[in-house]
């Protein structure tokens, strides 16, 4: 069964910041400016730790912000 991220969204929350994620193809991104961490899915689960985490650089992270609707 594939991952329902729309179904399931507000239940989800990063764990390093707790702030709220949004989708970018095969990930979740934390909307946390501070944070910037991008979380895989993986056979349709969401990998949501720490260690599994890639910090995004500052424009990557913009880029994705603005392409989810929440960006300037």
């Amino acid at each position: 069964m594939p991952f329902e991220f729309e179904s399931s969204k507000e239940f989800l929350r990063c764990p390093a910041s707790r702030a709220e994620l949004v989708r970018h193809g095969e990930r979740l991104v934390c909307v946390d400016p501070d944070v910037r961490l991008s979380y895989p899915i993986k056979d349709g689960i969401p990998i949501l730790l720490k260690d599994e985490a890639t910090e995004l650089g500052v424009d990557e992270w913009q880029a994705i912000m603005r392409e989810s609707g929440r960006g300037e």
